[in-house]
């Protein structure tokens, strides 16, 4: 199962805004939202969100940067996931955390979240 755009904008068209990613993520625990939805906010940027707009966007750009992990063959370099980063327009903040990450083969798209989680969740 993937992440869900719409699953997102159900709850977050029940907050008041500026919301902080901490608020997110406790209204979407008492919509309960599903797994994939709740890791997707989870690693969105810990800051103040103007709008539904401005999270969907923080939201999406997560997504494709779990795009780039799931959807190829293992095992792969640092610089090889950096370049398909880019092929597919993910967000510079995000490709400058998978930058960041140790310069290593990776085995699996668990293996990079892992390696790199804090890179991705402070950009």
């Amino acid at each position: 199962m993937q992440a869900s755009t719409n699953e997102a904008q159900t709850i977050l068209g029940s907050v008041d805004y500026p919301v902080t990613k901490s608020q997110i993520i406790d209204e979407a625990k008492k919509w309960n939202i599903s797994g994939d939805t709740m890791q997707a906010l989870e690693n969105i940027p810990n800051r103040k969100y103007n709008s539904a707009d401005d999270v969907i966007n923080e939201f999406e750009s997560f997504q494709k940067a779990v795009d780039v992990f799931h959807n190829r063959k293992y095992p792969a370099t640092k610089q090889e996931l950096v370049n398909e980063a880019k092929d597919l327009q993910v967000r510079d903040v995000i490709v400058r955390a998978l930058e960041a990450c140790p310069d290593k083969e990776y085995s699996s798209p668990a293996d990079v979240i892992n390696e790199c989680r804090a890179k991705l969740q402070h950009r």
